[in-house]
């Protein structure tokens, strides 16, 4: 209870900031809170939407996983090299891509357990793994040929809900995608166990978690979700990019800090962490339309996750407490 207590009370402050948010852009920049252009702009948070979903039980387990950019760029080149170069038709292709991920995910997930090294150097190793492969097996070429069924899915397909107001179908499967993480986090075995880990992974193991299963389904959750992802982002630019993604991790870990989980472990929320996306997506929205340039962007950016991070380690001290 005392859990659900501090989760509902961040959660609650991120709703506000996002009203604030939302009301201070809105009343300074025209249009903004146009829906036509809130929902095209949507489109633009679902990759790094679907992967901070797995990467909150990664932090909550008290990793990291800075891989996530390249390996979704790896999986989009190799969907991308079976559809082109073999003539395989798209489902097949999707499952490639997924597959592609999956398999990455687990890779980290191995050689953190074989290896007995940090999260932080396996997965900053195989970002670059990742990256090279994807460069190597494209010659740095990007990959153009999708049918038009399949782009028009990612740049202009949306459920209508009447008058200007419609939902694209990439935010749609991230939203099913949300609830699905959500449950599984406060439900189901493996988020209790993941938060344990990050706890205190010495009575974690003590009481029966193992390490191995735990960190084996969350970094192959992650991988699955950079196939999806890597789906989604070759739909939406109509090309698979070797060069894709390239510092998608550091948002992806910015909206789970965002969302409450400390980057120490222990808890987390991933409803917390859709809040982080929805502010985050609505802060680079509006500094774009402003003009800010992407330089100063990242620095008010960093500054707020380091104040949100502070915060965090703070509250969950005082929880621990």
């Amino acid at each position: 209870m005392k859990r659900w207590r501090w989760m509902l009370g961040r959660e609650a402050l991120l709703l506000l900031m996002i009203a604030g948010v939302a009301i201070g852009f809105g009343i300074a920049i025209p249009g903004f809170l146009d829906p036509v252009n809130l929902a095209d702009r949507s489109r633009y948070w679902v990759e790094t939407g679907l992967i901070a979903v797995p990467m909150t039980f990664i932090i909550a387990a008290g990793g990291i996983d800075l891989s996530v950019g390249s390996l979704l760029a790896l999986a989009a080149v190799a969907a991308g090299l079976v559809h082109t170069r073999l003539g395989w038709a798209l489902p097949a292709t999707v499952a490639v891509a997924l597959a592609t991920g999956a398999v990455g995910g687990l890779l980290n997930a191995t050689a953190i357990q074989v290896l007995r090294l940090p999260a932080l150097v396996v997965t900053l190793a195989t970002l670059a793994l990742y990256r090279g492969l994807a460069l190597g097996l494209t010659g740095a070429q990007p990959i153009s040929d999708w049918p038009e069924a399949f782009t028009d899915w990612g740049s202009t397909g949306a459920w209508h809900l009447g008058g200007p107001w419609s939902l694209p179908w990439s935010v749609l499967l991230l939203l099913g995608a949300t609830a699905a993480g959500a449950v599984v986090f406060d439900r189901h075995t493996l988020g209790r166990q993941a938060r344990q880990l990050g706890e205190n992974r010495s009575a974690a193991r003590f009481a029966g978690v193992s390490a191995a299963r735990v960190h084996g389904a969350i970094y192959g959750l992650s991988g699955l979700a950079c196939g999806l992802a890597a789906v989604v982002w070759t739909a939406r630019f109509a090309t698979a990019l070797p060069g894709a993604a390239q510092g998608l991790e550091l948002d992806v870990v910015a909206v789970v800090v965002l969302g409450g989980t400390p980057i120490t472990g222990g808890s987390g929320s991933v409803i917390g962490t859709f809040l982080g996306l929805v502010l985050l997506g609505l802060l680079r929205y509006g500094l774009d339309m402003r003009s800010v340039s992407q330089q100063d962007q990242t620095i008010l950016i960093g500054l707020l996750v380091v104040a949100i991070a502070v915060v965090n380690e703070a509250w969950a001290r005082r929880r621990q407490r």
